[in-house]
């Protein structure tokens, strides 16, 4: 990964204030997309509308900790005001009631298309769908399937099974591992993952994998949950050796896990991460908790193939219903410092760019 090239590239573009979707998606490395470039799924096609701007409608619902999400919402404004249209947006909180609350007031507000996401799966937003279509508004799911529409969502089968066989070849493949996340039900792809690394384990006869902890929702104070849950793990597994890695696919339970492991002195236990953020990236690049390995999924590039497919239906073109999904990014502890400074700085642009969209 060209980290360097990469921190550069961002520093460029956030003085001249304008970074063009062609120089995000093309200039960066693994870490930022350049693997996404490579599949083919995200080449940049769009072109200025032309006559009547196309209005696509996206409800604002991240919080303090959806800084993935942000980042997704961050390209999906730049690539839809780039191409000429114009986004019309809602603030939510990150709930499924308020992801379809916004939504629906979207409908309201002269739109041509609607982007759905990320908690509502298609089967909750399907009356959406219905209505979207009576008023002749077309629908694009982001991070999520949408009932008979294009879509672009997390690789989550692939991010499970590259999780797994990291954690396995790290354990020697024998040893006890719990796994947490927010709780099942709120965001289907952590159930999916962490159903994925339950099945993976179940082939291993020298590996247990523990019940698994549920670590609340992100309207709460997930770092004292994650604290808090492995606090509780380590009384009921006090002994060294007896639990030998937690997997955590939300990056708030992972730091307050690692403050848990750090207050109780126990160096035996592994720890393992989903999704990057500034303050995940800084501990493990740190060494001030343990992270020996993270996966993150890249919403920057999920957000500009969602801005573009929104575009094309804006326009009137013919767009297939496909489902894709983005590539996944691997690190481990000694990358961090690097992803950090490239985070970073997307975080910066995305938290400057979406001000004037109510973000």
């Amino acid at each position: 990964m060209d980290f360097e090239s990469n921190k550069k590239l961002i520093e460029t573009a956030i003085r001249a204030s304008k970074m063009s979707r062609r120089e995000l998606l093309g200039g960066l490395g693994a870490t930022a997309g350049a693997a996404a470039l490579t599949t083919g799924l995200f080449t940049p096609s769009i072109v200025r509308a032309a006559g009547e701007k196309v209005r696509v409608g996206l409800g604002l619902n991240y919080g303090p900790f959806n800084q993935p999400w942000r980042r997704g919402c961050w390209q999906i404004a730049k690539v839809v005001t780039e191409a000429g249209g114009e986004l019309v947006t809602v603030r939510g909180e990150p709930s499924k009631d308020s992801e379809q609350a916004s939504a629906l007031a979207l409908l309201d507000r002269d739109i041509n298309v609607l982007i759905l996401g990320i908690y509502s799966q298609e089967s909750e937003t399907a009356f959406i769908v219905d209505e979207a279509k009576k008023r002749g508004i077309k629908t694009v799911g982001f991070a999520v399937t949408a009932k008979e529409s294009p879509s672009v969502i997390e690789d989550t089968w692939g991010t499970g099974m590259a999780m797994g066989y990291q954690v396995f070849n790290s354990l020697g493949r024998t040893g006890t591992i719990a796994q947490t996340a927010e709780s099942r039900g709120f965001y289907t792809p952590f159930d999916m993952e962490g159903d994925m690394l339950a099945l993976m384990t179940s082939y291993e006869p020298r590996m247990k994998m523990l019940e698994f902890i549920s670590g609340s929702t992100s309207t709460d104070d997930q770092i004292s949950k994650g604290r808090e849950n492995m606090l509780a793990l380590l009384q009921a597994n006090p002994e060294p050796g007896s639990l030998s890695a937690l997997v955590s696919w939300w990056w708030p339970l992972t730091i307050g896990a690692g403050q848990a492991l750090v207050q109780n002195g126990r160096t035996d236990v592994k720890l393992f991460n989903h999704y990057f953020s500034d303050q995940l990236l800084g501990e493990m690049a740190s060494g001030n908790i343990p992270v020996e390995f993270s996966t993150d999924c890249q919403y920057h590039a999920m957000g500009a193939k969602v801005a573009e497919l929104a575009m094309a239906l804006g326009r009137g073109e013919e767009v297939a219903n496909n489902v894709y999904q983005a590539p996944i990014t691997k690190i481990v502890q000694a990358e961090a410092a690097k992803a950090l400074d490239e985070v970073k700085a997307m975080d910066e642009a995305a938290i400057a760019y979406l001000a004037d969209f109510g973000g």
